[in-house]
C-alpha cells in the first residue's frame, strides 16, 4: 500500500500543472485588453509547450542524480514564479512580447521539471503495470482544465488578467511544493507483487543510456510518431473555446463547457490507453490511436453542429491523452527502465515539436482563411502519416553485451 500515495502525489502535481491546457480561455481577454492579434495571444502558450519539452530533457537527466523530489520542487517553484512574473510584465511596455518570454520560458521549463519526476517514480513502484501507473499519474494533467477552465474564466471576468496570474502562481506554490516533497524512488530491496510474466520480462530487460538511444533508429521513429500525434491534438486543445464559439456558434458558457468536455476525454484516454498498452501491445494500439484521431479531425473539419464538434473533441482528446501514457511505457519497453527519465526526456522532444507545430499551424490557417476547417483537414493528413509510420515500430536489435527484452511476440506481433 505504501506505493499508492506516490501515484496520488504525482496525480496532484500534474493536476496543478495542466492549467496550461486552459490557455484558450485567456486568448480573448488578452486580445481585448492589449489589442493583440490571435497569433500574439496564443504565442505564450505555444512557447510554453515547446519549452515544456526542453525542461523534460534537462529534468530527465537530473532525476537519477538528484532524485525525483528535488527536481519536482525546482519545477513547481519555476511554474509559480512564472505566473507571478507574468502578472508583473503586463504593466510594462510591449506586454505581449514580455508575456510570451516570461510565461513561455519560466512556466514552460517549470512544467517540464515538475512533470518528469512522477513518471519514472510510478514506473519503478509499479513495474508490473507501467502503462496503467503512468496513465494515472499523467491523468491529472489532462483533468486539470475541467477544474481550471471555468475558474480562470470566472476570475478573468471578475478580477482581470493580472489578478488571475497572481492567484494561479500562489496556488501552485502552496499546493505543489508539499506534493513534490512526497516523491521518492523505491528502496533497492523493493519487490513488486508482479505476475510471473512480468517478472520474466523484467529479468530479460536491458537498459540503454541516452547516448546509446540517440544512435538507434527506433528513437527517431518514436519522436516522429509523438510529434505527428500530438500536433494534430494540439490544434483542438490549444483553441478549444474559440473553435466551439466560431465553428458551432456556441455561447460563452457552452464554449467553456467544450474545454471541460475535452479535459474529461483527455483524462480518460491516459489510464485507458495506458492499460491497453499493458495488455494489447504498443504496435496495435498506436495504429488504433491514429485511426481514431483521424476520425476526430475529420469530424472537426466539418463541425457545423454541436454534436459533431463534441464527438470530434472527444476522439482527439482521448487519443492525445493516450499518447502521454503510451509513449513513456513504450520508451521503457524498448530502451529499458533504469534510464527512463533521461530517455523519455529525449523522446518527449516529439511532444514539444507537436506543441509548437499544432498551435502555430491552426493559428496561421485561421488568420489566412478566417476559419479552422482547413487546419483540421491538414490534421487528417498528419494522422495518416502517423498511421503509416506506426507500421515500422519494431523492437531494437539485440545488443552484443545484453539480451534484448522479448518486447514483440512473433505470433501476435505485440509488445
Amino acid at each position: 500500500m505504501r506505493r499508492w500515495p506516490l501515484l496520488a502525489a504525482g496525480f496532484g502535481i500534474n493536476l496543478s500543472l495542466g492549467t496550461v491546457y486552459s490557455w484558450s480561455v485567456f486568448v480573448k481577454p488578452l486580445q481585448e485588453r492589449f489589442g493583440a492579434s490571435y497569433f500574439e495571444a496564443a504565442l505564450p502558450s505555444t512557447l510554453c509547450l515547446a519549452l515544456f519539452a526542453v525542461g523534460m530533457l534537462f529534468a530527465g537527466r537530473l532525476v537519477n542524480r538528484w532524485g525525483p523530489r528535488r527536481v519536482a520542487t525546482v519545477g513547481v517553484g519555476l511554474v509559480g514564479a512564472g505566473y507571478l512574473a507574468s502578472a508583473a510584465v503586463l504593466g510594462l511596455p510591449s506586454p505581449m512580447l514580455l508575456l510570451a518570454v516570461v510565461y513561455g520560458g519560466l512556466v514552460g521549463l517549470g512544467i517540464g521539471f515538475a512533470y518528469s519526476p512522477p513518471i519514472p517514480t510510478a514506473a519503478r513502484w509499479f513495474p508490473e503495470r507501467k502503462g496503467l501507473a503512468t496513465g494515472i499519474v499523467v491523468m491529472g494533467f489532462g483533468l486539470s482544465p475541467l477544474v481550471t477552465a471555468p475558474l480562470v474564466n470566472y476570475l478573468l471576468g471578475a478580477s482581470g488578467v493580472e489578478f488571475t496570474f497572481l492567484l494561479l502562481g500562489g496556488v501552485f506554490l502552496l499546493a505543489g511544493l508539499p506534493l513534490a516533497a512526497l516523491l521518492r524512488f523505491p528502496p533497492t530491496d523493493f519487490v513488486a507483487p508482479a505476475a510471473p510474466a512480468a517478472k520474466a520480462a523484467a529479468a530479460a530487460e536491458f537498459d540503454l543510456t541516452p547516448r546509446e538511444v540517440l544512435g538507434r533508429r527506433e528513437f527517431y521513429l518514436l519522436v516522429a510518431l509523438y510529434a505527428l500525434g500530438t500536433s494534430a491534438g494540439f490544434m483542438a486543445i490549444s483553441q478549444a473555446k474559440t473553435i466551439a464559439a466560431e465553428m458551432a456558434g456556441l455561447e460563452a458558457v457552452l464554449a467553456v463547457a467544450a474545454v471541460q468536455w475535452l479535459a474529461v476525454w483527455n483524462c480518460v484516454g491516459r489510464p485507458g490507453f495506458g492499460r491497453l498498452v499493458d495488455t494489447w501491445g504498443a504496435r496495435g494500439i498506436l495504429g488504433t490511436m491514429f485511426v481514431l484521431e483521424m476520425a476526430g479531425m475529420a469530424l472537426l473539419a466539418s463541425a457545423g453542429q454541436a454534436g459533431a464538434l463534441f464527438a470530434g473533441l472527444a476522439l482527439v482528446a482521448a487519443v492525445f491523452g493516450g499518447f502521454l501514457a503510451v509513449m513513456p511505457t513504450l520508451t521503457a519497453q524498448l530502451f529499458g527502465g533504469r534510464n527512463l527519465a533521461a530517455n523519455y526526456g529525449l523522446v518527449f522532444l516529439g511532444y514539444g515539436t507537436g506543441g509548437l507545430l499544432g498551435p502555430v499551424l491552426i493559428g496561421a490557417v485561421r488568420d489566412a482563411t478566417g476559419g479552422f476547417s482547413s487546419a483540421f483537414v491538414i490534421g487528417v493528413g498528419l494522422c495518416a502519416a502517423g498511421l503509416a509510420l506506426a507500421t515500422f515500430v519494431r523492437p531494437p536489435k539485440r545488443l552484443a553485451t545484453a539480451k534484448a527484452p522479448a518486447v514483440f511476440s512473433r505470433a501476435r506481433g505485440q509488445v
